[in-house]
């Protein structure tokens, strides 16, 4: 979330035209915070830095065990030259008002989003 602006970054799939927070998942060896910096500059080529843990979120998809960690981070700096994961379609940051109007992936992603802004 940028917060001066309060706005918040999301990507838009290429494959399902849907908007969603930058995620993935985890390499080998990697901490949930070394993922998400690592998924927020291959997915928006933005380098982050995190400022606290919000959620996880923990839910069972075709049939594997998931847990999604969400974090307030700091966007430091976008690189021109980054390369964007190829299944990006766009990068672009959304008020609480706008986000409303988008087809999201994860809809229920909406309501954290709304209770972490008003801290």
């Amino acid at each position: 979330m940028h917060q001066r602006r309060k706005k918040v970054l999301f990507v838009k799939n290429r494959d399902v035209q849907q908007w969603s927070l930058p995620s993935g998942g985890l390499e080998e060896g990697e901490t949930p915070e070394q993922c998400c910096q690592r998924e927020v500059f291959e997915e928006t080529g933005y380098r982050i830095s995190i400022n606290q843990r919000l959620h996880i979120k923990r839910a069972i998809i075709s049939s594997y065990q998931v847990e999604t960690h969400y974090f307030l981070a700091t966007c430091k700096e976008r690189l021109a030259t980054a390369t964007i994961d190829s299944d990006i379609d766009k990068v672009d940051w959304w008020s609480n008002h706008e986000i409303e109007r988008l087809e999201l992936a994860f809809p229920e992603d909406f309501e954290l989003i709304k209770q972490w802004s008003v801290r």
